[in-house]
């Protein structure tokens, strides 16, 4: 009994950790909205990343020890489960889209809204994207929820679909239910992101996943745009 008492209060707190990580978002947004999409290239960039700086402080403090922990005991064999992980996410986050996008068109928000930023705003984007959304993601969806679960899957299926249903929050907004579909490859690529960690006990390692993944993304958004 005392053990499921344990696993809902980690529950509630990995939930509560969701809730700060849109706090701080709607709190930056309404004290640095204005300066977000500047006319000044540099003051825009130093904003967008002020709010990945200001949420990394915030996770970085409540989760410190396990972060501290995990990097100080990462090991150089957890890149290649990573780099597995990954590439099996990818796979089966591509078949996804290609299906998807075979019935409805188009790409989801989420994917069009950072395609714009990373057009307009690249030097912040590719930082935030690559580097510091990544390590906030991770902390929020996966290392807050390490101890809710006792079977992997359980743990995997839950945060990946926490993970999916954030990237497409528009949803909530317009009830769109052709947005609703791309909870499936977001969720499917979170799943092996949630795997990576569960099979190392590290969250260094989701973190590379999530960096490649994202890294590849941005690398081949900006060669797409130069070659056009």
């Amino acid at each position: 009994m005392e053990s499921i008492q344990i696993r809902i209060l980690e529950f509630l707190k990995g939930l509560g950790t969701i809730l700060l990580y849109f706090i701080i978002t709607l709190i930056c947004s309404y004290f640095f909205g204005d300066y977000y999409y500047h006319d000044n290239f540099i003051i825009a960039t130093i904003f967008q990343l002020l709010v990945y700086v200001i949420m990394l402080i915030v996770m970085g403090f409540i989760y410190h020890k396990r972060l501290i922990h995990d990097f100080k005991n990462f090991k150089k064999e957890y890149v290649g489960i990573a780099v597995k992980n990954w590439l099996i996410g990818l796979g089966a986050m591509l078949i996804a889209n290609i299906l998807i996008s075979s019935f409805v068109g188009g790409v989801a928000v989420n994917e069009e809204a950072n395609r714009n930023l990373l057009g307009a705003y690249p030097v912040s984007s590719f930082i935030s994207m690559v580097f510091l959304g990544p390590l906030v993601e991770e902390i929020t969806f996966r290392a807050s929820f390490k101890k809710a679960f006792s079977k992997w899957y359980v743990f995997a299926i839950v945060t990946a679909l926490l993970f999916g249903a954030a990237h497409i929050q528009t949803f909530f907004v317009t009830y769109d239910y052709q947005e609703l579909l791309y909870l499936i490859p977001y969720s499917t690529l979170g799943f092996f992101f949630a795997k990576a960690f569960y099979e190392t006990d590290n969250i260094y390692t989701s973190y590379l996943a999530h960096m490649f993944h994202n890294g590849m993304c941005v690398i081949l958004l900006l060669l797409l745009s130069l070659v056009g």
